[in-house]
């Protein structure tokens, strides 16, 4: 079986969310229109990226899972046949909580999810790249790691600053995944040969495809830059790079056919995963 993957990358979002919306609306649209029956999008998709700020005048801005945005974005995805990846700001009415979140819907318009949304795991703080960076302020972090069906696969989720840590990709391949997907807003501070070999080394050492999306361009946040690089790609689960948009090539589609058998014909071959002297890490 092959499954045409699609990584949006988006231009730099404003403050006119309506606008970002219809930007983001457009490119789903010209990759199922390309043939794709995955398609994922980027960190925060239609909201600039103001973790740079003190969070309470963004408040606003955040969307329960079964708002406004959702439904948006649940009819769009029926009506196109295809699984859909929407990170969004979330604000969960029942507990107060605000979180970094992504909604899955599939090809019938319905969530793929059993409880709560995917939820970002890990919170950086930190200076660079400017204006700086303090996500514990923003957001509550998800407390389990997230995978769902679609398209007859097993997707897991993590989102940007997730994918740091071995651990959260052995998991999910403990729970079943076969894809990744990896949502990305900004820069992080890499170059991008580590920012694409770092994710082609946990593919690899896990037998795990990846789709990443990012943005790419400026974001002005409160007067303050905030640079998104690009670089969204497909990679397969030996760690070979199947598509990638550099920064250069702005805005626009990453698409890749991932042979969905030929997931366990590598795994096979690359036993890393079952090698593991599990009895050494406790």
């Amino acid at each position: 079986m092959t499954l045409r993957l699609a990584a949006v990358q988006l231009p730099g979002c404003t403050d006119d969310l309506a606008a970002n919306q219809r930007v983001a609306i457009a490119a789903v649209r010209e990759a199922a229109a390309a043939g794709a029956s995955i398609v994922a999008l980027p960190e925060l998709a239609t909201l600039p990226y103001f973790c740079g700020h003190k969070p309470e005048p963004y408040r606003a801005w955040a969307e329960p899972a079964d708002g406004a945005l959702a439904a948006v974005f649940s009819a769009l995805a029926r009506e196109l046949g295809i699984t859909l990846l929407l990170p969004f700001y979330e604000g969960d009415p029942t507990t107060e909580a605000y979180h970094n979140a992504v909604l899955g819907f599939g090809p019938d318009g319905r969530s793929l999810r059993d409880g709560p949304v995917a939820r970002k795991l890990h919170l950086p703080v930190g200076d660079d790249p400017p204006p700086g960076f303090d996500e514990p302020a923003h957001f509550t972090p998800g407390d389990r790691l997230h995978v769902v069906q679609a398209e007859g696969i097993t997707l897991g989720i993590l989102v940007c600053y997730d994918r740091r840590f071995p651990e959260a990709w052995r998991a999910l391949r403990r729970k079943g995944a076969d894809l990744v997907v990896v949502p990305v807003a900004g820069s992080g501070g890499d170059d991008m040969d580590f920012f694409i070999g770092e994710m082609r080394t946990h593919a690899r050492e896990n037998g795990l495809a990846v789709l990443c999306a990012n943005k790419v361009g400026d974001e002005t946040v409160a007067g303050a830059l905030v640079d998104n690089f690009g670089y969204s790609a497909v990679i397969d689960a030996d760690g070979s790079v199947l598509a990638v948009r550099p920064t250069t090539d702005g805005p626009g589609l990453v698409l890749a056919d991932l042979d969905v058998v030929g997931i366990s014909t590598i795994r096979r071959k690359l036993r890393y995963f079952e090698h593991r002297r599990l009895d050494l890490m406790t």
